[in-house]
Parts: C-alpha cells; sequence; structure tokens
C-alpha cells in the first residue's frame, strides 16, 4: 500500500454539520429549573475545530445555520482554531456589535462578503457568541443535560478577541428579561437545566421570550417599485409555512436598501407558478419566485387572516431553512 494511502497519514475530516436545535416563542416560565440567557440578534452560526494533529495545522470550519459553508467569509475567527486543544463542535450566533449592543443592520454587510477586505474587517469585526458545546473529541455531547454541556463549554473555551462564552442565570428570568429591556434587546431565551440537545427541533425545551415583533418570512415574489424603482425590486412578497403549504403574508419594501434590491434581483430564481397556498390580489403583477431565500422583519401588528401592517425590511437569513419557517404564533405549543 502507498504510504500516502493510509488511513492514518489522511488528513482529518470535520464531523458532519448538525442541524441546530431552536427556540420556540412563548412567555417566561416561572417554574423551576429553567436557566436564561440574553437573546442575541445576529445569525445562527456553527464550528467545528480540529486541533494540531500529526504536523498539520489546526482547521476550522464554520457553517450557518442552515449548514452553508462560511469559513472564508469569517476570517475574524481564525484563531479559534488554536484557542482549543481538542476537537469541538460548538453552537451559538455571530453579531456584530455598535455601541455595546448587537447590530442586525451591520452584520448583514459582512454576511454577503466572501472575502472581506481589511477595512471591512475593521469596521465591522465579528464576534462569535457560543452558548452550546455538541461534539467533545470523538464523543456526542448533545445527549447531555444543558448544565453539563455548559460546564464542559466553560472549561474548554475562555472569551477571545473575536468570541465569548456568555453568561446565564439558573434563576430570576425576569431580572435579565428586564436588564434587556433596559439595554433595549431583542430578549432572552430560557432553556430547561435538565434538557438535552435536539437536532433539528424546535423543542419546548428552548423558549425564546421576545422584547420586538419580529418573524422571519420565505420570499415567494416581488414588485416592482415606482419611478427609479419600475424595473427593481420595490418590495418583497412574503409568507411563512402553513402545514405543507405556504401562506401570503403581505409584501415588504420598507428597509430595503440599494444594496440589498439589486442582491434579490440577481438571488431571487423567477418562476411561472405562485409559491403561495392562495394567490393573493396585488396592485401590481408579480414576479413570483422560487421560495429559497428566507429573511426578516420587524412589523407593528399581524392578526389572524391578515397581513402584515407596517412591516419593516430587517435582514437576511442565510442561517434558515426556508422549510422550518412557521409563525411563532401559530406553533400550538409555544406558550408554558
Amino acid at each position: 500500500m502507498n504510504p500516502a494511502e493510509r488511513p492514518e497519514s489522511r488528513p482529518e475530516r470535520h464531523p458532519a454539520f448538525i442541524q441546530p436545535m431552536r427556540a420556540k416563542s412563548g412567555s417566561l416560565p416561572t417554574a423551576e429549573g429553567w436557566s436564561y440567557e440574553l437573546k442575541w440578534d445576529g445569525m445562527r452560526l456553527q464550528a467545528s475545530v480540529l486541533p494540531v494533529a500529526q504536523g498539520s495545522p489546526p482547521s476550522l470550519e464554520l457553517r450557518s445555520g442552515s449548514g452553508r459553508v462560511l469559513t472564508s467569509t469569517f476570517p475574524d475567527l481564525a484563531s479559534l482554531a488554536e484557542a482549543v486543544d481538542l476537537r469541538v463542535v460548538l453552537d451559538g450566533e455571530l453579531v456584530v456589535f455598535d455601541q455595546g449592543r448587537p447590530n442586525f443592520s451591520r452584520l448583514q454587510q459582512r454576511i454577503h462578503v466572501a472575502d472581506p477586505s481589511t477595512s471591512l474587517l475593521q469596521t465591522h469585526p465579528v464576534v462569535f457568541i457560543v452558548f452550546d458545546l455538541l461534539r467533545l473529541d470523538d464523543s456526542d455531547v448533545t445527549s447531555l443535560p444543558y448544565h453539563d454541556r455548559r460546564r464542559l463549554l466553560r472549561s474548554i473555551l475562555a472569551d477571545g478577541p473575536n468570541w465569548r462564552v456568555p453568561s446565564h442565570v439558573d434563576e430570576d428570568g425576569q431580572q435579565l428579561l428586564d436588564l434587556a429591556r433596559a439595554h433595549d434587546l431583542e430578549g432572552i431565551v430560557a432553556k430547561r437545566t435538565q434538557g438535552v440537545y435536539r437536532p433539528n427541533s424546535r423543542a419546548g425545551e428552548w423558549i425564546k421570550i421576545k422584547l420586538r415583533r419580529r418573524q422571519d418570512f420565505v420570499v415567494g415574489g416581488w414588485l416592482p417599485g415606482a419611478g427609479g424603482l419600475r424595473d427593481r425590486v420595490g418590495s418583497l412578497l412574503v409568507g411563512v409555512r402553513d402545514g405543507g403549504e405556504l401562506r401570503f403574508a403581505g409584501a415588504v419594501g420598507s428597509g430595503l436598501t440599494d444594496q440589498m434590491r439589486q442582491y434579490f434581483l440577481e438571488n431571487l430564481d423567477p418562476t411561472i407558478t405562485c409559491p403561495f397556498s392562495v394567490v393573493p390580489k396585488l396592485s401590481k403583477p408579480p414576479t413570483w419566485t422560487e421560495p429559497r431565500l428566507v429573511i426578516e422583519v420587524a412589523y407593528c401588528e399581524w392578526g389572524h387572516g391578515q397581513h402584515l401592517r407596517h412591516p419593516v425590511f430587517v435582514g437576511l437569513r442565510l442561517d434558515t431553512d426556508p422549510s422550518q419557517v412557521f409563525a411563532d404564533r401559530m406553533q400550538p405549543d409555544n406558550q408554558i
């Protein structure tokens, strides 16, 4: 056998991507057995680290919440591979801070750039908020209770220049929620202390308590604008999954920058078929698109059977699978 073909000489591979566990929207749990963390306004990120082995340098692989490889997009995190001496898979949220608070709009200026310039890295540095540990050496630790995973995470990873392990509290979630409100943060997440990590699940063991009305939506088409925007994207037609169908929720135009209008024009795949379960009545002929892109929208009101009122585009969600975009308020057991 050629030495280069021997198993021990082959480069070590990163483990398979683990579909992230998601939180449901709900009210603040008041019973015992819950821990509480701040909710970070960013993009879900999974990091796999392979330490130095057989003379090979450490290796880092970054993936979005939908599994897309983003390693080259965030060179800010390259030194994370040297910060851990074990094979690990980390779960967390990627944010860009602005005056001490996460700013999702500033993060949007990073997630579309595969090879960021030195200037962009300096003006919009990312920070990886690591809140969970999924693999440790050769062991899958998702079956361990949340508290044990958190303890292990703290023992192997110290805060670094572009990453940190956030604190959590085991009681008085209301106090943390009040703190989030005082600092104009998105909200908090409650997690069952003895809960396991359930990949590709939105179980009631994680509950997000939001202070702002925001929701992910699937883009199913667009309408042209007026005047100078008559040949460009004026507003996006969006919906949410309801059973096996995509239900229309409204049109979103406010908040779209020229850069984002051009992005959607280039990245939305036209189709002749309306992707929504019921063809909406619109003021202009639409361009229907394949429902593959997900956006986050802020809004004032959204009642059952009604369209979004005063929706504002917040950002693109490259970390979200469009088949998993359900309305938070439609989930059957989102209250504890």
